[in-house]
């Protein structure tokens, strides 16, 4: 996996994290609204950032993504 790639996915499951923290504080009303705003921010840069990425696979900057060959089972 490129390096920009994998930075990305180190990202994206830091995130995963910080939204799942950010939901139970939410459902508990413990979230206050700068933490709120500070997650909003961040998911901004975060989606600014794989959209960017995207455009890199599209101009050939980094690798596009290989598609496995879907294995289709017979019913038994």
């Amino acid at each position: 996996m490129p390096r920009d790639t994998h930075h990305l996915v180190d990202l994206l499951r830091a995130a995963q994290s910080r939204i799942g923290v950010l939901a139970v504080r939410l459902a508990d009303t413990t979230a206050s609204p700068a933490e709120q705003r500070e997650f909003a921010d961040q998911a901004e840069e975060l989606a600014d950032l794989l959209r960017s990425h995207a455009d890199d696979i599209d101009a050939g900057i980094v690798a596009a993504p290989r598609h496995f060959p879907r294995t289709e089972r017979e019913p038994a």
